[in-house]
């Protein structure tokens, strides 16, 4: 079917993967300090997604352009360091209007994609398993369908290499929207079959407390399960962002005869697309069927602020605020211990905080005790 082999493809193509990427961050009201910190996390999206950053630039943007984002001076100046680098990929960490991405496209003659786009493509690289593949097929749906006019930035090209990039008018459009309403469609579907799976797997599991590791993507969360539970089969961890996308449970062993359901959760990062969190709604639900989130923080991070900011938004959005929830400094071993600026006890957490480092196993006995003296204290709280 016409169209329907680069709708379906990835967002970041083949050609593309090797190419070198201009990162551009517009700031508004932050510092520049919080523009830096921003371009140098995007570097570490854009190589996991494959692309290749040459060159940082931060703009400072009084009033976003409705054609631009950033006004013509500003963009003329990208360019220039586009050409200078021989960059073929310009990234923007913000998201773009389909309006944005195809003027600044038509205006380069390069690739253009926003933060949104490049995590996706992460995402889709990481999914090994059928719930993560659809899941991430809806997701990727859902951005196409926001962004379809975006999809045919360069029209005037005589050729060109994008899976966002190619098409053959208005004709073409509105046959790659039903396209997207039936891909939709089926994967919403299917993911509702998978999470009445997933919810009588959960009910099964009888009385015994469920604990969920949150935390920031790369944290350390699989390390410290495979941690927790020495004896069973290890999960897989890994230096990368977003490692594993699929839910890892675990029975792992407190004190006495106490033990509880520990389950490894997918990772979070600063602005996740929402079309991520609707799409992982039912993975997301290990964490709002919690008696206790234990929020893992990499400690030796100079933004573990920031990050923890972050994860104690996107528990709000996913309705997961109410979960009693303790906080772990993660890596000790890279820090001596030493407790990270910024981050204090914080009136939301319960059990205070506890420095550990899950690749040494120190601090691992005490985290027992506290998850079994937490977990309890909710079980009796509920049975009162």
């Amino acid at each position: 079917m016409p169209g329907s082999s680069r709708i379906a493809a990835s967002h970041i193509t083949e050609d593309t993967r090797s190419g070198r990427a201009l990162l551009v961050a517009p700031l508004l009201t932050e510092p520049r300090s919080a523009g830096e910190a921003a371009l140098a996390e995007l570097a570490l999206l854009c190589t996991s997604a494959g692309l290749q950053p040459v060159i940082s630039h931060v703009v400072r943007v009084r009033q976003i352009n409705p054609a631009t984002y950033i006004n013509s001076g500003q963009l003329a100046d990208v360019l220039t360091l586009a050409e200078e680098h021989d960059a073929r990929v310009i990234v923007f960490d913000r998201e773009l209007s389909p309006v944005h991405m195809r003027n600044i496209a038509r205006r380069s003659h390069l690739e253009v994609y926003d933060r949104h786009a490049v995590i996706l493509e992460i995402f889709f690289k990481r999914a090994t398993s059928k719930a993560a593949k659809l899941q991430v097929e809806l997701a990727r749906a859902r951005y196409a369908q926001s962004h379809l006019v975006g999809m045919w930035q360069h029209l005037d090209r005589q050729s060109g290499s994008s899976n966002l990039a190619r098409g053959e008018g208005e004709t073409q459009i509105e046959l790659d929207r039903r396209q997207l309403a039936a891909r939709v469609k089926r994967a919403r579907h299917a993911l509702r079959r998978l999470g009445d799976h997933r919810t009588r797997s959960r009910n099964s599991r009888g009385e015994m407390a469920k604990v969920a590791l949150v935390g920031y993507t790369n944290a350390g969360k699989s390390t410290l399960l495979n941690a927790l539970a020495h004896n069973g089969k290890p999960v897989l961890a890994r230096n990368a962002l977003f490692a594993t996308l699929d839910p890892a449970t675990r029975r792992v062993w407190l004190q006495d005869q106490q033990y509880a359901l520990v389950t490894d959760t997918i990772g979070f990062v600063d602005r996740l697309p929402p079309e991520l969190v609707d799409a992982f709604d039912s993975t997301l639900e290990e964490i709002r069927n919690a008696d206790l989130a234990v929020v893992v923080v990499d400690g030796s991070d100079r933004r573990a602020a920031q990050q923890l900011r972050t994860v104690l938004e996107v528990l709000e959005r996913i309705d997961a605020s109410g979960v009693p929830r303790m906080l772990v400094l993660n890596k000790s071993d890279r820090t001596n211990g030493a407790l990270v600026p910024g981050i204090g006890v914080q009136d939301s957490f319960v059990g205070g905080e506890l420095s550990i480092s899950a690749y040494r196993g120190t601090g691992i006995g005490e985290l027992r005790t506290r998850i079994a003296e937490l977990v309890a204290t909710k079980i009796e709280s509920q049975t009162h």
